[in-house]
């Protein structure tokens, strides 16, 4: 039974699994009506800062080639940031979606309550996408993916999530475990008083 075990557990050691790199998520917690909030990702530099505008409470800037998600540029609507509020559903931000570097001060219209804005870092010719999680003039938190061209999922959560490789491996490693400890011979120990 030992020689199949170990067939089993070396057969699962080298199928290669499919691990998709997990976004890296932090938690900034800036409010922005006390000043503005600069962060950078591979040498992009984004700046999130308070307007004072009920309705339009967050402006952006970044210089080139950082990017933000963008609205206009047709019919003569002017470009200017965009936002996705949290309770519209899945919303993921990648190379489907317009960006543009906004080298002054630039207000999101609508960036009331919560809301995502996706950001794009551009290095070597490599796009990384990512987003910020807004409430109101408070930077709750920012994501961006380590895989260039690889779509992110925008979320309110922090907590990271292990690959599903890494499930895979941990789920075997104790099974493994589990039929090592079941299969070991049992000591038997026998207590005498003198």
């Amino acid at each position: 039974m030992k020689p199949v075990l170990a067939l089993v557990f070396a057969a699962f050691t080298f199928i290669p699994m499919s691990a998709h790199a997990a976004p890296v998520i932090t938690a900034i917690g800036a409010d922005l009506s006390q000043g503005s909030y600069s962060f950078g990702y591979l040498g992009n530099v984004f700046s999130f800062g308070a307007t004072g505008d009920v309705f339009n409470p967050l402006f952006v800037l970044n210089q080139a080639p950082a990017a933000t998600n963008s609205f206009g540029g047709f019919l003569d609507i002017p470009t200017t940031p965009t936002s996705s509020f949290t309770d519209r559903g899945l919303v993921t931000f990648g190379s489907s979606d317009s960006y543009t570097s906004f080298s002054t001060p630039t207000a999101v219209p609508y960036s009331l309550g919560n809301n995502f804005i996706g950001l794009r870092a551009t290095v070597g010719g490599q796009d990384y996408y990512g987003f910020a999680y807004t409430t109101d003039a408070l930077l709750n938190s920012i994501g961006f993916e380590t895989t260039a061209g690889q779509t992110i999922t925008a979320t309110t959560a922090i907590s990271a999530v292990p690959e599903l490789a890494t499930w895979g491996m941990m789920i075997l490693g104790m099974g493994a475990v589990g039929g090592a400890m079941r299969r070991r011979p049992k000591v038997r120990t026998t207590v005498s008083f003198a």
